[in-house]
């Protein structure tokens, strides 16, 4: 059971809704559920994605959505931060530095990170030195200037009224990454180092849109709607208490027992730790040592298991189990992680080139689809036996249609 109620599952139902009709974000309710997923779990998303998709567009939509029209907490300065990442960017001028006052004083001036919601385009075109200002505000919600700690998050105490019963709340206010990268041009970029891409819950590849979404998206640009207004914006203090109470209840469930097993199986295997797999034959276990030590190149940690449970639970409350049945969530899991896995996981597993002829059977293929290829066989050798055939006909269901 769950302490999570029809209207926690209602405000994430709501909030997907919002962005995608009131805001006019058509075609990637896949990646809306990804962006609720990880502010929910105080993730970030590495989204990858062509030019003029609604990247900026969708971060402001979520703001809008949230009623996020003001900074929420004193540690943001703006509600929406926007930083385009260039060769010539320097650390400081993410995170912020002293400079003098009217009194000739060295005081801090908080750069643009300082938001709730936070884009970070094309991440990868910055130096190594300027990424890795980023990382202590993923992994540690700060930053740290010349010795001194400044946080992006703070506690506050809210008391909300729940159907008759004003209840106390201490939350912590948002800061969620959203960064992009561009997958056509890679002249000038430096890719991002593992332990960097290991901060993101996942990383999502853009679709572009159908014939059907393109049409509507011309027709919107055109007469300049989706915009919202401040009356369509919902309560900034209902928000806060809802994202709080699901993200409390969220983490409080254990995915179902086989998915655990999976999980852990996938981790535990690629690190070579094949005595401590679970629910697998002998023959499977041979055939999935083959396959990590001619394929796997760099290992899963505890990062990943993690992400993977939270990536799951959160798609299978919010995609999965209908909004009027919480207590169905846990059952929803299996079907949630093979939706997740690939999402979850793209960024974090990288594979031999040669040895392994990938599932999609197409040589020409591109790259990207074949690295998710072996992601995803990678994940049925993994599966226990008694789940395999369902798990497997998920999987190929989820890539047959994707959404992340």
């Amino acid at each position: 059971m769950t302490d999570l109620t029809r209207d926690d599952l209602m405000f994430a139902h709501d909030l997907r809704a919002h962005v995608r009709d009131e805001q006019e974000m058509f075609g990637i309710d896949g990646v809306v559920n990804a962006l609720i997923i990880a502010l929910v779990m105080r993730g970030h998303v590495l989204l990858e994605g062509n030019p003029g998709l609604g990247k900026t567009a969708l971060v402001r939509a979520l703001a809008q959505a949230l009623g996020l029209a003001e900074p929420v907490g004193s540690c943001a300065r703006k509600a929406v931060g926007r930083i385009q990442f260039t060769p010539d960017l320097m650390p400081s001028d993410i995170t912020g530095t002293k400079l003098p006052d009217n009194d000739n004083r060295l005081v801090f001036e908080p750069g643009p990170v300082f938001a709730n919601l936070l884009l970070a385009d094309e991440i990868n075109r910055a130096t190594p030195k300027t990424q890795s200002a980023m990382l202590e505000a993923m992994a540690e919600f700060q930053v740290t200037v010349l010795g001194q700690t400044h946080p992006l998050v703070q506690r506050q105490s809210l008391r909300h009224d729940d159907h008759g019963s004003l209840l106390s709340y201490e939350i912590e206010t948002p800061f969620l990454v959203l960064a992009t990268q561009n997958p056509v041009e890679q002249e000038g970029t430096n890719p991002l180092p593992e332990a960097q891409l290991d901060r993101f819950l996942m990383k999502v590849r853009m679709p572009f849109p159908s014939r059907d979404t393109l049409s509507r998206i011309i027709d919107k640009d055109v007469r300049r709607a989706g915009r919202g207004t401040a009356a369509s914006r919902p309560d900034p203090v209902e928000t806060l208490v809802r994202l709080h109470r699901l993200g409390t209840g969220l983490r409080a469930l254990a995915a179902a027992a086989p998915v655990q097993a999976h999980i852990l199986n996938m981790v535990m295997a690629s690190v070579g730790k094949f005595d401590q797999l679970v629910g697998l034959s002998g023959r499977r276990i041979a055939a999935l040592r083959d396959f990590c030590q001619a394929e796997v190149d760099y290992p899963l940690g505890p990062r990943a298991a993690v992400a993977l449970t939270l990536a799951t639970t959160g798609w299978a409350a919010i995609q999965v189990a209908r909004a009027e049945e919480p207590e169905q969530i846990v059952a929803s899991t299996p079907e949630a992680l093979a939706a997740v896995v690939v999402p979850t996981l793209r960024h974090r597993m990288k594979f031999e080139g040669a040895a392994f002829a990938p599932s999609t059977g197409d040589a020409d293929a591109d790259p990207q689809d074949r690295h998710d290829a072996r992601v995803r066989d990678f994940a049925r050798a993994c599966c226990p036996d008694d789940m395999a055939s369902a798990f497997d006909a998920r999987l190929t269901a989820a890539a047959e249609a994707p959404q992340l």
